[in-house]
């Protein structure tokens, strides 16, 4: 099983699950929150995909402090 991570531009994060032995088919992640295609792929590995953090509960970017 190899695991991963895959971000789509308006911020939602994906984990994936991959797995080494079952086969699977080509398809594509379509992102829940705005529609945008995240990922394709053609490989005959299965795979599936879970929304771990959602834009609008993620944590806001936070600028780095002034140098003193």
């Amino acid at each position: 099983m190899i695991l991963t991570e895959v971000q789509c531009e308006c911020g939602a994060v994906y984990r994936c699950a991959e797995s080494e032995t079952l086969d699977g088919e080509p398809g594509r992640l379509q992102c829940t929150n705005c529609g945008r295609i995240v990922e394709q792929w053609a490989s005959a590995h299965k795979r599936v995909y879970r929304c771990v953090i959602a834009p609008d509960r993620g944590y806001p970017e936070v600028s780095p402090p002034p140098a003193p």
